[in-house]
């Protein structure tokens, strides 16, 4: 089944309306409903361009170890033209020399100290995507985003540039499972579970469910 990247971006506001109700997963202090997933999307789309000015174009850098709001933040950057760069279950010194090599714009963590990284990066945490409301308007961008929207290592950790155009290409009929391990940013995982069960509006279980300070929907 193809699916086109406008494609998810509005089907996941349409769950928001038709299948609100459903959990999309649950972390230990709450469940994420369909209608709080694209909810979270939209905080993270405002925080991301009127608070951190992150802007068309721009990479910022994930780095951390499969939180599920991570995918917030990849829907959230979609949302304004921006790509993001996931830097998963890797060490500190990897992920400096990666973060060295392309410069983003932003660096966004959850379990690694900020202070161990290098001094020349933005770094803020995971849970100040969602922390508050963000009443800010963000430029979304109409239509096809940019083919460097997702920046996926192959087995060489070399990044290469994926728009979602391609990863929903040839999704699965149904999600072959629903277990996500330390890792959401590979090819696999994201056509084999994420996409899929996004699509189908279904229930994802994540490794990393740490408590996320969360004081809106």
């Amino acid at each position: 089944m193809m699916l086109r990247n406008p494609g998810m971006l509005a089907l996941l506001q349409d769950h928001a309306g038709r299948f609100g109700d459903e959990l999309a997963h649950v972390l230990p202090d709450r469940d994420i409903t369909y209608r709080r997933l694209w909810s979270r999307i939209e905080r993270g789309s405002a925080r991301l361009y009127g608070e951190w000015h992150v802007r068309a174009g721009d990479v910022v850098a994930y780095v951390g170890r499969g939180h599920p709001d991570a995918i917030v933040l990849y829907f959230a950057l979609l949302r304004i033209g921006a790509a993001l760069l996931p830097l998963e279950a890797m060490s500190v010194a990897h992920a400096n020399k990666i973060l060295a090599e392309y410069q983003p714009t932003l660096v966004i963590k959850d379990h690694t100290d900020a202070d161990q990284f290098a001094s020349d990066h933005r770094v803020h945490q995971l849970h100040e995507l969602l922390a508050s409301w963000s009443h800010h308007a963000p430029v979304l961008i109409d239509g096809a985003v940019s083919a460097r929207a997702l920046w996926l290592p192959d087995t060489q950790l070399d990044f290469h540039a994926h728009s979602l155009d391609q990863l929903c290409d040839g999704l699965s009929a149904v999600s072959r499972k629903t277990f996500i391990d330390q890792k959401i940013f590979t090819a696999d995982v994201l056509r084999e579970i994420v996409l899929p069960s996004l699509r189908d509006h279904r229930l994802m279980q994540f490794a990393a469910t740490d408590p996320v300070s969360d004081t809106g929907s």
